[in-house]
């Protein structure tokens, strides 16, 4: 059975930063949403932190191996 949560979305996206171990989710309303939601916490990262992302990792999934987040 699934469920949608209040706001809509079905899928939840956790970013873990294995330096400090801090962990982020986000809740997006499809799985296509997941490369503009890591773009954006990326570009907030590294302004905030004024630290450059060196790699990202993740489960082999069809929708991160996107060409545009291989380019970003």
């Amino acid at each position: 059975m699934e469920v949608d949560s209040l706001g809509g979305s079905k899928y939840l996206l956790l970013i873990v930063d294995e330096g400090s171990g801090c962990m982020k989710g986000f809740s997006l309303r499809a799985k296509s949403d997941s490369v503009e939601c890591i773009k954006k916490y990326i570009m907030a990262v590294q302004t905030r932190f004024n630290y450059k992302v060196k790699f990202i990792r993740h489960d082999g999934a069809r929708e991160f191996a996107a060409n545009s987040l291989r380019a970003f």
